[in-house]
């Protein structure tokens, strides 16, 4: 079975089956843990060290706005089109 689909990608992919590197596509070889250290410390490169990794505010990124008490008895703002 293992050689059927062997020969089956051989011919619908030609020669651009001998140039693939399996090992690169193999998902043993991913460690979480390490793409998760490095997605941290690609944050913080170039920063001095003890300085937070945080990202500027931007047009994209909204501004938290401080939470407003309802008055007793008043209804919660609702949104009729949200989900």
């Amino acid at each position: 079975m293992a050689a059927g689909a062997q020969e089956q990608l051989r011919e619908e992919l030609g020669p651009d089956l001998e140039d693939m590197n399996w090992h690169k596509l193999d998902p043993r070889q991913y460690d979480p843990r390490r793409i998760i250290r490095d997605a941290l410390n690609e944050d913080t490169a170039g920063q001095e060290p003890g300085t937070p990794a945080t990202k500027p505010a931007t047009a994209a990124t909204p501004v938290p706005r401080p939470f407003e008490r309802l008055a007793a008895g008043q209804a919660a703002p609702f949104d009729a089109e949200a989900t």
